[in-house]
């Protein structure tokens, strides 16, 4: 009964909650007072009025501990804090990150997203002060002859379709302090699991480079802006994983991968459950050294759960991003379907950075407030198969002129609209050994040979530009035939999975019961942010694949030197 008062008395009162708990914290100080400075002296400077300034800076501390053979490989730990400083001059309607086009625009998109940050002192305030005054200045320099060059490229170039702005009037005003702790780690135990755990990969004589990695990150971000954000939030992220990898005689680089996330250490998974992964990914791993190499193919597939949460991260999710609807160099794929049927009826997509878990998983997506101050929203981009509306940050389009706070980056950094969590849902659903059962039919129906069910995949890349083929690719490193006349399921090895997404999404014909998670890091041109993506397995009715490249290399021409007796 206690914690329920707690957490209401937290609830009722943020604001005097969150100014008391920032009374001591120097770097939350400093910041709120050389921003109210800056601002004040330099708003009307200059012709070209400055009209919003942000501070942001990175509060973090990383542990990170490597296993190789039943030994340490690597062990350290480093703390740092960074600032990045946002200044827009000129007005909301035209300001200095506006969009230039023309002869200009390839030197003008590899320059502005480019911020420049800073490394800041631990802990006195006038030298935290001192350092967020020089990049300040140096940054409030660059954006004055930024914006210069808008103005002139503006009178030289063709009008734009898009006329929403630059900056959205959402106003930014949040208080909000809630520091996140960093956990304690049993540091001996942790070395202990992962040595034990590495010298298993000993056992096998194919396997060429294995190991372990332990990986924490506790890190609390600072927002301070002119429109009165005072904001203070984080996260802890925690990472174990394991790789293996071997070549085939044909020169092929094969590799198995699993990871582990979560945010507090009672999550840590037991040492039996990862050697049971690890034998099932040894196992996957020699089945693929002796597989047939797969030619291009077109045909019916699973793609299973968590390979499908990537699937939709990469293909559908990037192409959601507000920024994308309104740049002239993007291909704009959904920006005028607003309304229009774009995958099956059953589905519905929607990305939620307030998810903090998902089936008892902790979700890497998770956060409060974005990049820009505003907090986390539902963002509904797919509703029973029709387009409903993008991710969005501060930079308005047409018909949508507000955030939904999708505005991430990591430091030093131009912010852009980004996933958090993203969320696939359906409304028919059935048991995947019905889904096999299912695979097999549309194999029959097409006159295929064989189906493909693909079981894992290392991530995948999509293509947005207007300057090169608007496609996609996936990696993937495990897959299986399905034979429709009974034969066991065969492993095979060198494809990937390829198409454009307005060719792929109507060939999703029924999904699984069986939501997967997929967390990771995704890196695009505001850096690099965590991400999650739920999802259960997809059944198409045709997917396409093409060959990978390959190195050519041998194999070793010896066995490891401990096989050597």
């Amino acid at each position: 009964m206690k914690k329920i008062i707690l957490s209401l008395l937290v609830l009722a009162f943020p604001t005097l909650y969150a100014q008391t708990a920032a009374d001591g914290d120097p770097l939350l100080q400093a910041m709120s007072e050389e921003l109210s400075r800056s601002y004040e002296k330099l708003r009307n400077a200059e012709k070209s009025p400055l009209y919003f300034l942000q501070y942001e800076a990175w509060d973090e501390k990383d542990y990170q501990l490597g296993s190789n053979l039943g030994v340490l490989s690597s062990e350290g730990e480093s703390a740092q804090k960074t600032l990045t400083v946002d200044v827009r001059v000129g007005s909301r309607e035209l300001d200095n990150t506006h969009e230039v086009k023309g002869k200009e625009s390839n030197n003008w998109e590899a320059n502005s997203k480019d911020l420049g940050t800073t490394r800041l002192p631990v802990g006195d305030k006038d030298a935290i002060k001192v350092k967020i005054w020089e990049l300040t200045d140096r940054t409030y320099k660059d954006a004055l002859n930024k914006y210069l060059k808008v103005e002139m490229n503006k009178q030289v170039t063709a009008g734009e379709q898009d006329k929403s702005g630059d900056f959205s009037a959402d106003k930014t005003t949040a208080v909000f302090y809630e520091k996140v702790p960093a956990k304690p780690l049993d540091r001996e135990k942790i070395r202990a699991m992962l040595n034990s755990l590495s010298l298993k990969f000993k056992e096998y004589d194919f396997i060429i480079n294995s190991g372990l990695n332990f990986h924490y990150t506790n890190q609390n971000r600072y927002i301070a802006n002119s429109e009165g954000a005072r904001i203070v939030t984080g996260n802890n992220y925690i990472t174990l994983s394991y790789s293996l990898s071997a070549r085939t005689a044909d020169g092929m680089d094969l590799s198995r991968y699993k990871n582990y996330n979560f945010d507090d250490m009672k999550d840590l998974p037991g040492e039996e459950a990862v050697a049971a992964d690890i034998a099932g990914s040894v196992s996957e791993l020699k089945d693929l050294i002796k597989a047939p190499l797969q030619e291009p193919f077109t045909g019916p597939a699973i793609l299973e759960n968590r390979a499908a949460a990537v699937f939709w991260h990469e293909i559908f999710g990037h192409r959601m991003e507000g920024h994308r609807q309104k740049s002239e160099s993007e291909g704009q794929t959904f920006a005028k379907k607003i309304g229009e049927n774009i995958m099956p009826d059953f589905l519905t997509v929607y990305d939620d950075p307030n998810i903090r878990e998902f089936g008892g998983q902790s979700l890497r997506g998770c956060y409060k407030y974005d990049d820009e101050g505003v907090k986390a929203g539902k963002a509904g981009l797919v509703e029973n198969g029709v387009l409903k509306g993008f991710l969005m940050q501060r930079v308005p389009i047409d018909k949508f002129p507000s955030s939904n706070g999708h505005g991430r980056r990591s430091e030093g950094n131009m912010t852009v609209a980004r996933q958090g969590n993203l969320m696939v849902e359906s409304s028919k659903k059935i048991p995947y050994e019905k889904l096999r059962e299912m695979l097999i039919e549309e194999v029959k129906k097409s006159g295929k040979p064989y189906g493909l069910i693909i079981k894992d995949i290392a991530g995948g890349f999509t293509i947005t530009q207007r300057s090169l083929p608007q496609s996609y690719t996936i990696l993937i490193k495990y897959a299986v035939r399905v034979y429709p006349d009974g034969r066991p399921d065969e492993p095979i090895r060198g494809l990937n999975m390829i198409g454009t997404p307005l060719a792929t999404f109507p060939k999703i014909i029924y999904t699984g019961d069986d939501d997967g998670v997929f967390n990771g890091t995704c890196g695009a041109e505001s850096g690099w942010v965590p991400v999650s993506a739920v999802s259960p397995s997809l059944l198409f009715s045709e997917i396409e694949t093409e060959k990978v490249r390959k190195s050519n290399e041998m194999p070793p021409a010896l066995k490891p030197p401990y096989f050597d007796r």
